[in-house]
């Protein structure tokens, strides 16, 4: 690190450093503040910087980058002490001018300096376009956790932000400042997307549920993020509720018996043929679409597919099953295709129409606030997701015991593993009552 400025210093008549609110929570964040005595007066500042206790060292009135922690971590603590040199350079520059001409620096000149500081830069900045910026920079960037993102949640957040945008521009009315994200904001937000309609004349459709929630969560996400960059001091959004009971938006999974009927499909171009038989290695591996993407990049040995999974970059072994181990075989030596999303979910509703899997499916909808209850054709709500739910479901319902298929399918909480349960009670019970048959535990 360059020459450090002294942590304590006397110019004209002015002594400062720095210090924390609170230091009996380690955890806890907790704002820095800037005590300056300026003659013979104590002038206590708060910097809108945040850190940890653990992280501070009263002795250099610094963070201390010492210990084990992430890269965001670590660089969020470069950040602070950077800011911390400028506060205190341009105190110092300031109470240099005024004792060079006889002056003294006055609690009032403190404030505006610290002022000038805290501000620099973020009066140009319209909150909407950083907001967008962090978006576009998200697959680039660290996340709490260390990672960085990808691709498809940074479609997500896009997505999310762009309704945001359409909100500002019926509002008629910039959002111009990080003060304005307050209950009054998240109130009409909220109204806005329940109220909102989309598609052409005659069709028009109101945002689900869950697509309104999960616009929330990464409103509040991109708002986190821009508090750590210390852009705002407003952290009302810590207080928004996003824990509303999504609406199944995927309902359904696939039987085994509709799984072997699909993988029989007749199919009229290559396009069909590998999002077919890439669907049908999901149904018995669990794989999402973006870790069959990368399937060149497993180790395939000893009936075992070893990988990292794209999302939770969790280290999993799938066993190869039967079903679909000369598939498996057939691409290890061509190489896995790389398909699209949009493409080959589109492309499994056409196979899947094609062989008649078209039993009636009802189920919950919420939109615009008003829940109803459609009745579709099973084929209309298969996406490549479909396939994930299938296998755990499938699974679970041959018996297999679900710490088993939770490590297959990379599930580390029985709640997230319950979501994709798709058995019916009924279907539970009927197998139970075969398992117990089995083992001759039931009364003859």
């Amino acid at each position: 690190m360059k020459n450090r400025i002294a942590c304590e210093w006397m110019a004209g008549e002015m002594r400062i450093h720095f210090n924390l609110k609170q230091t009996r929570e380690s955890e806890k964040l907790t704002q820095i503040m800037l005590v300056a005595h300026v003659n013979k007066e104590r002038v206590r500042v708060y910097t809108r910087m945040r850190v940890r206790p653990k992280h501070w060292s009263v002795a250099d009135n610094r963070c201390t980058l010492a210990g084990r922690m992430t890269r965001r971590e670590r660089m969020g603590l470069e950040s602070i002490n950077e800011q911390i040199e400028r506060m205190a350079t341009r105190l110092r520059e300031a109470d240099n001018r005024l004792a060079m001409n006889g002056e003294r620096m006055t609690e009032a000149m403190v404030r505006r300096v610290m002022s000038e500081v805290m501000n620099d830069g973020m009066q140009e900045v319209r909150p909407l376009a950083y907001l967008r910026r962090l978006a576009e920079e998200y697959v680039n960037g660290i996340n709490r956790k260390g990672r960085r993102g990808h691709d498809s949640s940074a479609d997500t957040y896009l997505s999310a932000l762009a309704r945001l945008e359409e909100y500002e521009r019926q509002r008629k009315t910039p959002i111009s400042s990080f003060d304005e994200f307050d209950k009054r904001f998240f109130a009409d937000f909220t109204n806005f997307l329940y109220s909102y309609t989309y598609g052409r004349e005659g069709g028009r459709k109101h945002y689900t549920q869950n697509t309104i929630v999960n616009t929330l969560k990464v409103i509040k996400n991109l708002l986190h993020r821009a508090y750590d960059n210390e852009m705002t001091t407003n952290d009302y959004f810590m207080k928004v509720q996003t824990a509303l009971a999504a609406d199944a938006s995927e309902p359904v999974y696939l039987e085994e018996k509709e799984i072997k009927r699909l993988a029989g499909v007749r199919t009229q171009t290559d396009t069909e043929r590998e999002v077919r038989d890439a669907f049908v290695i999901a149904c018995y591996t669990a794989l999402r679409i973006s870790d069959l993407r990368r399937l060149n990049e497993a180790v395939i040995q000893g009936g075992v597919i070893t990988m990292y999974q794209t999302k939770t970059q969790e280290r999993v072994e799938i066993p190869i099953l039967k079903e679909i181990a000369p598939l498996v075989e057939y691409y290890r030596e061509r190489g896995f295709p790389v398909i699209n999303k949009v493409t080959a979910n589109r492309v499994i509703k056409t196979l899947a129409e094609r062989c008649h899997i078209d039993t009636p499916v009802s189920y919950k909808e919420c939109r615009g606030g008003v829940s109803s209850v459609r009745t579709v054709p099973k084929w209309q709500m298969v996406s490549f997701h479909t396939a994930r739910r299938s296998c755990v479901t499938n699974l679970y319902k041959r018996g297999y015991p679900v710490n088993y298929v939770m490590t297959l399918s990379g599930h580390r909480s029985m709640q997230a593993f319950q979501r994709y349960m798709r058995a019916s009670s009924k279907e539970v019970m009927t197998n139970f009552v075969h398992l117990l048959k089995k083992d001759k535990a039931l009364p003859v």
